[in-house]
Order: C-alpha cells, then sequence, then structure tokens
C-alpha cells in the first residue's frame, strides 16, 4: 500500500457575531468574520483515504504540508507513521513542524479504516467518557457578553449548571492583570466550592511583576491552574521558574513553543513547569502529542491537551496522566466557534454529566461536511507522483 495523492481542499469558516480584539476571537454582535481552514485528505492507490479537519494557522500548516507531501510522502506507505514523523520532524525543522501535525493525525485516521479499528483502539484507549471544562471567550464589550466580572460568574453559573466540572476564563484580550483578577474573584466566589477553576491571559501580560499579581490572587482563589501568562512563558526556563516557585497555583506552560517533546523535556527536567500543555494539531499529531504524554508521565507530571477535535478526543482515552478535555469556545450567547464546523453532526457535544464522548467509528470516526466545505471552497492542491516538491 502506497500513497499515490495529497489533497488540500481550502475553505473559509463563517463566524456570525465574532471579532478580532487584539489579535483575539471575541463576541462582536452583528459581525461576520470569515477564517481560513483546510480539509487535509492523504489517499492511496486503491482508494484508501484519511483526513484532517484545520482548526487554527491554516496558511502556515498548508505551506508547510506542500513543502513536505511530494518528497516525505508520495510514494510511502502509510502505515508506516513513526518513519514519516520522524522525517518530517527533522524535515521541517527550520519552520515550527506546523505541517506536521495535520499529516499525522490524516495517517492514524487512514490507518484506522486499514484496521477496522478506531484511533482510540489503535493506542490503547481505555475510557470514551471524558471530563471536560467550559473555555471561554475573551472578555468582551457588549451589553450582552462577557463584559463585566457578574457576566463571566453568571456564565460560570450557567456552565455548572450544564454540568461542567470546570471553567477557564480568558481574561481581557489587551491584558489588563487588575481587571483580570475582578473576573476572577467574582467567579470564585460564584463558583469556587463547585467548579475547578482556570485562567488562560494567552501570553498577554507585560511584566513578570502583573504575572506575579495575578498569580498570587489565584493562589488565594484557589485556582486550579494559570496557563502561559507572558509572550516568555514557554520560552524562558528563568521566567517558568521564577513563577512556580512564587505560587502555590500550578503553572501550566508550553503551549505557545514547537519544540514537541523534546523542549517540554528539557523545561520539566529544570522544574519549569509543572502541567504540560500538548497539541494534537500543533505539536506533530497524534504521535506527537502521545510522545508528550509519555515523557510528562515519566516526570510525574499531568498533561493538558490544547484545543479540541477528534483526534485529542481519541489522544486523552489513552492517556493517564490527564485531567480535562478543552471544551473551546464557549460564550452564553451560544456563538458557534469553528471547532465543530465542517463536521457532518456534533462532535464534542457535551452531557449532563459534562463529558464528552470519543468516537467509536474506523479512524477518527467522523466525517467531513463537505457541503458546508463546498459552499465555502476558495481553492484546492493536488500533489502526487507528478509534483516537483519544494526541497526543506
Amino acid at each position: 500500500m502506497k500513497i499515490s495523492e495529497i489533497q488540500i481542499d481550502e475553505f473559509t469558516y463563517e463566524l456570525e457575531d465574532v471579532g478580532n480584539s487584539h489579535g483575539h476571537q471575541v463576541y462582536d454582535p452583528g459581525n461576520t468574520l470569515e477564517t481560513p481552514g483546510f480539509i487535509l485528505t492523504i489517499r492511496t492507490a486503491d482508494g484508501l483515504e484519511g483526513t484532517y479537519r484545520s482548526i487554527t494557522y491554516a496558511r502556515s500548516m498548508i505551506t508547510q504540508i506542500e513543502m513536505a507531501a511530494a518528497e516525505f510522502l508520495v510514494g510511502r506507505d502509510p502505515l508506516e507513521r513513526e518513519g514519516i514523523w520522524q522525517d518530517i520532524w527533522r524535515g521541517l525543522r527550520h519552520s515550527d513542524h506546523m505541517g506536521l501535525g495535520p499529516i499525522d493525525i490524516a495517517l492514524w485516521d487512514l490507518a484506522g479504516k486499514h484496521y477496522g479499528a478506531s484511533v482510540s483502539e489503535l493506542l490503547g484507549g481505555y475510557r470514551s467518557e471524558l471530563p471536560a471544562y467550559a473555555s471561554t471567550f475573551f472578555a468582551d464589550e457588549a451589553p450582552d457578553g462577557l463584559s463585566s466580572p457578574d457576566a463571566f460568574a453568571d456564565f460560570a453559573e450557567e456552565c455548572l449548571d450544564r454540568g461542567y466540572p470546570a471553567f477557564k476564563l480568558h481574561g481581557h484580550p489587551d491584558g489588563r492583570p487588575e481587571s483580570d483578577i475582578e473576573l476572577c474573584r467574582a467567579v470564585s466566589e460564584r463558583v469556587g466550592d463547585e467548579m475547578d477553576l482556570m485562567l488562560d491571559p494567552a501570553s498577554n501580560y507585560e511584566t513578570y511583576m502583573d504575572t506575579l499579581e495575578v498569580g498570587r490572587a489565584l493562589d488565594e482563589f484557589g485556582f486550579y491552574w494559570y496557563e502561559d501568562p507572558m509572550s516568555e512563558t514557554g520560552q524562558s526556563m528563568n521566567l517558568s521558574k521564577n513563577l512556580t516557585r512564587e505560587l502555590r497555583t500550578p503553572l501550566l506552560g508550553l503551549e505557545h513553543v514547537r519544540s514537541g517533546p523534546f523542549g517540554r523535556v528539557d523545561h520539566m527536567a529544570a522544574e519549569a513547569v509543572e502541567l504540560v500543555r500538548a497539541d494534537v494539531h500543533q505539536d506533530g499529531g497524534v504521535t506527537g502529542a502521545m510522545k508528550i504524554a509519555r515523557a510528562a508521565e515519566a516526570f510525574g507530571l499531568d498533561v493538558e491537551l490544547h484545543l479540541g477535535g477528534p483526534a485529542t478526543m481519541h489522544c486523552m482515552s489513552a492517556i493517564r496522566n490527564t485531567n480535562y478535555f478543552e471544551h473551546a469556545l464557549v460564550h452564553p450567547r451560544d456563538v458557534n466557534w469553528m471547532n465543530q464546523k465542517a463536521f457532518a453532526g456534533a462532535v464534542e457535544s457535551v452531557s449532563d454529566d459534562g463529558t464528552v464522548t470519543v468516537p467509536d467509528g474506523p479512524g477518527l470516526g467522523v466525517e467531513i461536511d463537505w457541503e458546508y466545505v463546498e459552499a465555502r471552497r476558495t481553492g484546492r492542491t493536488l500533489i502526487d507522483s507528478t509534483s516537483e516538491g519544494e526541497a526543506v
């Protein structure tokens, strides 16, 4: 069995009532935001296919897939996932490996269909129900949105009533430490005794003292984790070590670096992180995320998977040292974010007990909504044995 063709279908997600603020997506009633997406299909000569549907960073991923496809995929046995992963990791070493995740996930989907088994089954997964946390949009300025401490507290209470066991705030998109503290205080006072609470400033804070001030407030409020508060978090071991030493709230880091299992081991060995981020989409796919999870397990640390999607669910089903599935992004106005778009059916439905169910069909166990993709198509690229690949 050999890979004969790689197909990239580009389209746009249409996000109603969503806008941009300081580089982050926020609730913006009446506005429609279009953001790029793609479907990657890896196909064998006998017609077997594996697919991946993107969520974020489509353009950089597409560029790297095009760089790697002709040289590292066409003509290869698609079941040799580890060998392909190693070759592409080296081949994309100068460009952050962003194309590797989509390729690896599509190969796992193909393998599952070949064997008639889910990715979870291939990984040795042992649980089908995953506890989920509500991961909010960033604070906004809309009167009916997440525009005040009370609004966040009201929404946290609503999420508790829906069954979520945990709630994560994304604070102000422009990084306001004192205002973020007030958001966290309000949520803690309302539901802190009943939910695990997290804060993700998304690397927005500018100074160490601001970061420390917020962290000490989270200590007081009993937060579950404090996530990548500064742009250097995950890159500067010294900064992260200082925070882990000064704060009781566990520091969750390394979301924003593309160093795979290797950079994470360095941080773990230096005691510069307490909870380890892994991203199935951006950290080398299923293969990369599982390498990170096993490395964290060996260090006695927990790994928390970033974003959602079916590949994330399958990985989490086979990881012992993990706690919550990120159900993102959620908002009191039921804004339909792109996590579940371009799939046929609801992939990440949260049950009354706050869990999501791992798909059990072959491969990823999901179907692409090709009608949605076709209606918003912006391009298609086919790469086969006649294509000229770019040297990397």
